[in-house]
């Protein structure tokens, strides 16, 4: 690294040694060679990346289109089986098929079959999309026996069995897996046949039926309870899929559907069906259930769209690598390189002549400049053109014939600026000339026995020197309230004692950072706008209590309160003056979202503030707050003031 750096400020300085022997001529027009070079790769750059991105944009949408698609239909077939699925338990030839059933009489068993099998054709069979139904018993399998063979002990002992029994009498549909397996059937585990992977939907069959006479009927306790059996192939699912990889043209597209729990209903790949390989990004995928996610997989960027399927709660998707969707930015690229390169080339003509045309009245002006230099103010340059030269070379005439004049007016402004700046300086006030001015009034008044001016006199110095003192944005919860009493006595002498304020605030919070001045504008919007039709008898309350991890204050009053269409206004934001939507602006920016400002009204009865603050904020906040003096109040108060004024005097 340090290498490099060496390098860099070897070839800097080589270069600023090369500009220094260069000509003006040159240094222009390499700058405005650099200058337009850089615009014009900049622009090409933000061009390839917009249309990239557009690209991309443009790849997702329709991969978001295919999955959609894909499920859309899925859906239909599988809420169509669902649906028949609600129908068959009520079926009346059904239910007396089974009751009539002798699960000990092979003959019995024969005939129930066949017309079970029809009964499930009848239901099913005209959808292709389905692999095989069954009805199955402890005893038998009833239906497709022609395409495959469920040995009804294999099933009763298998998940299937327990699912169907646990959603008691909800179709349930099972994600992909191995027939062999679940089945426990050991010597086809190692054979290859057509329904080696299956995915099911299964049931169980709660059989009714209602006579001619109103009388319900159900099966014997003791029969165990059929169990209706839908299977579908993995080819179902991965149809769709397949067909739009083989049109797509991307040669290293690949899809998927997988189960919450991460089973593999459908792949690309066809072993990967029936396993439970989990994709990393497949909690978040299922979680936001349609959208779109980019990740890292070996070092190559890839692109998953993704989708929930309505009837199974299903993940479909497809993952395509990035750098296979920008495929066709590679025809884009060799265009965008050849209008580069024709717009430096241009670029370059014009830098030499606009550096030409800049340097030869430059040439002019520089001959004339050697002139004055030699003590000849009455060089004239001819004048010619209207453009940015040709001002300057009349000003330069008109500086040959002015100079003097303006040397003396230079001089004369200089000595003006020095006056200005005296001045300014003497008309500064020091803050500590305007508490000796009110330090000064506050004893007059104690002279001319007004004792109720000095007090006002006293409490206005002390909230000045508050906040002039404090120049953070916090300060403590006891210097808040100290400022905001004095406040308060001021304005009841100001209003003639129309309002007493009560303040009750926890003792452990009194230490606790605050925004300066929080509560102030709440009590000054109950002052002039809450009391302005009383007379007398306002009351404002502020209280202050902790709860958890939060301060909560709440400042109340009982004047005339807000209307309904007015609350509802400052609730939206509208309607609040300056100061309150201020300090709710800056405890949010402070704190948080979860904290600020809350306003209850009635009208005719007071208006209720509720105010909550973080501690946790305050106390990593409070080592960056400077620490403020409380001021004192009462009879303190006074004594302090004596030694301020002795001070300050």
């Amino acid at each position: 690294m340090r290498a490099v750096i060496r390098a860099a400020r070897r070839l800097a300085a080589a270069i600023g040694n090369a500009a220094e022997g260069a000509s003006f001529r040159t240094k222009l027009f390499i700058s405005y060679f650099a200058l337009v070079s850089f615009i014009i790769l900049l622009l090409g750059f933000a061009y390839y990346q917009v249309s990239a991105r557009n690209m991309l944009a443009n790849v997702s949408e329709s991969l978001g289109g295919v999955v959609l698609n894909h499920n859309l239909q899925l859906d239909e077939t599988l809420r169509d089986i669902r649906d028949k699925s609600e129908v068959l338990p009520i079926d009346e030839e059904l239910y007396q098929t089974f009751a009539a059933l002798d699960p000990e009489d092979n003959e019995s068993l024969l005939k129930a079959d066949r017309r079970i099998t029809q009964i499930l054709f009848r239901y099913f069979g005209g959808d292709d999309n389905i692999y095989s139904v069954f009805i199955l018993t402890p005893d038998y399998a009833f239906g497709s026996a022609a395409r495959m063979f469920v040995p009804p002990e294999g099933f009763f002992s298998s998940g299937l069995r327990e699912a169907a029994a646990a959603a008691d009498g909800d179709l349930v549909w099972v994600p992909t897996y191995r027939f062999a397996d679940v089945m426990d059937e050991p010597r086809l585990t190692d054979l290859e046949f057509e329904y080696d992977r299956l995915a099911s939907a299964v049931k169980q069959l709660n059989l009714t039926y209602i006579d001619e006479r109103g009388i319900f009927h159900t099966l014997p306790d003791h029969r165990d309870k059929p169990v209706l059996m839908v299977n579908l192939t993995v080819d179902f699912f991965s149809r769709l899929f397949e067909e739009y990889a083989g049109s797509s043209g991307f040669r290293r597209l690949s899809y998927g559907i997988a189960a919450p729990d991460g089973t593999v209903v459908a792949s690309s790949e066809p072993e990967a069906a029936g396993r439970p390989e989990t994709p990393p990004w497949l909690a978040e995928a299922l979680a936001q259930k349609r959208g779109m996610l980019r990740f890292d997989r070996g070092g190559s960027e890839m692109l998953v769209r993704y989708d929930t399927m309505a009837s199974t709660g299903w993940l479909s998707w497809i993952e395509i690598p990035v750098q296979d969707a920008l495929l066709g930015l590679g025809a884009l690229k060799g265009y965008t390189f050849l209008f580069l390169a024709v717009m430096l080339s241009v670029s370059a003509v014009l830098a030499y002549l606009m550096s030409f045309l800049v340097t030869k009245p430059l040439v002019r002006i520089k001959q004339a400049i050697r002139t004055v230099e030699r003590g000849r103010f009455d060089a004239r340059i001819p004048e010619g053109g209207r453009d940015e030269f040709g001002r300057v070379i009349r000003l330069f005439n008109q500086m040959n014939e002015r100079i003097a004049a303006l040397i003396e007016e230079n001089y004369a402004a200089r000595l003006r600026e020095k006056e200005a700046e005296l001045m300014a300086l003497n008309l500064q006030l020091n803050p500590h000339f305007l508490y000796n001015t009110l330090t000064t009034l506050y004893w007059i008044a104690l002279e001319n026995g007004q004792q109720e001016m000095a007090r006002v006199m006293l409490n206005l110095s002390d909230m000045l020197q508050t906040t002039t003192r404090n120049k953070r944005e916090m300060w403590t919860l006891r210097t808040d309230l100290d400022w905001l009493e004095k406040y308060a006595y001021i304005m009841s002498v100001r209003f003639e004692d129309l309002f007493t304020m009560d303040v009750d605030v926890a003792e452990e919070l009194l230490d606790m950072d605050v925004p300066k001045l929080f509560l102030q504008p709440f009590v000054e919007n109950a002052i002039i706008h809450g009391f302005a039709e009383m007379d007398g008898g306002g009351v404002i309350r502020i209280r202050g209590r902790r709860e958890g991890e939060a301060a909560v204050f709440t400042v109340e009053d009982n004047g005339r309160g807000f209307t309904p269409e007015r609350l509802a206004r400052m609730a939206s934001g509208e309607g609040q003056s300056t100061g309150m939507a201020n300090v709710g602006k800056r405890i949010r920016l402070l704190y948080g979202p979860p904290y600020g400002v809350a306003i209850a009204s009635d009208e005719g009865r007071g208006t209720r503030i509720v105010i909550r603050l973080a501690l946790s904020r305050a106390q990593r906040a409070k080592p960056l707050m400077a620490e403020t003096p409380v001021a004192s109040t009462g009879a303190e108060a006074m004594e302090a003031a004596g030694e301020r004024r002795g001070q300050l005097l």
